[in-house]
């Protein structure tokens, strides 16, 4: 199953290459464009492939690994106002004694936020889950919505900012677990020259259905980012390990999480 999943990504990535690789060198600073990507809210289409590679999960200490297409789309709403439209679509692939792997909940994340914005830069709005699991088991079964929130300063070397979102089920399976959960992406980049950066971006959750000493994930460590092209095609490639210091029982010990995209600029 890990095989799979970074075959797919070494895949994407090739795909890339053979389908955007021209002569022409662009005229775009790698450097600004690396902050771009920092960016949640930033108005450019960006169309990433992640890989999630959680070590040591559950109480057969296994290797579980998560691949997920998050496009994000930027809407011209006025010419003080963008929609910027997030989506997550995860496939889960998960070890023995499970051995499985499918479609899990995909996610829909909506931002109102301000097209002019240069150093403080935020957007709000609203996000929903749909319980898509293919096979069924892949999912959670709920229906779930909430607010969703973001707020960065982009400095001359820092991007530092927060993305935040607290969900809770409102409808679906009755026989499964309600969701309650608080997202907490809080993230410090420091970009040097020619596009590349160093991030601490720890991907903090709390699911309030456990009792208080289960309830927190709290990861620490740190990932290289690289904005780059092939041709005239404009991409970006990260690649960071966490370690999670406060976890649940039944939470990974660890993870690796890579990205490649791609970048389309206006």
């Amino acid at each position: 199953m890990k095989r799979n999943a970074l075959l797919l990504l070494v895949q994407f990535l090739m795909a890339g290459m053979v389908v955007f690789a021209q002569d022409a060198k662009p005229k775009v600073d790698m450097t600004e464009l690396a902050k771009k990507t920092q960016n949640p809210v930033e108005s450019m289409i960006q169309i990433p492939l992640g890989y999630y590679g959680n070590i040591n999960w559950g109480p057969d200490k296994k290797y579980a690994s998560t691949l997920e297409l998050k496009p994000v789309i930027p809407i011209k709403l006025s010419s003080g106002l963008n929609l910027i439209v997030r989506s997550i679509i995860p496939v889960v692939f998960l070890p023995s004694p499970v051995s499985k792997s499918g479609l899990s909940d995909i996610q829909l994340q909506f931002y109102f936020a301000p097209s002019k914005a240069k150093k403080f830069i935020w957007g709000l709005g609203p996000m929903v889950s749909f319980p898509t699991g293919v096979p069924y088991e892949m999912c959670s079964g709920k229906w779930t919505a909430g607010p969703i929130g973001v707020a960065l300063l982009m400095l001359k070397h820092w991007v530092v900012g927060a993305l935040v979102n607290q969900r809770w089920s409102f409808a679906g399976d009755g026989s499964m677990p309600d969701v309650n959960q608080l997202y907490i992406n809080a993230f410090a980049n420091y970009n040097f020259k020619q596009g590349w950066a160093i991030s601490y971006a720890p991907e903090i959750y709390a699911n309030w259905n456990l009792p208080s000493v289960q309830a927190w994930t709290v990861p620490v460590g740190l990932a290289g980012i690289k904005a780059f092209h092939i041709g005239k095609q404009m991409m970006s490639a990260n690649l960071g390990y966490y370690y999670n210091v406060i976890r649940p029982s039944s939470g990974p010990e660890m993870y690796v999480k890579a990205a490649i995209s791609l970048l389309f600029l206006k």
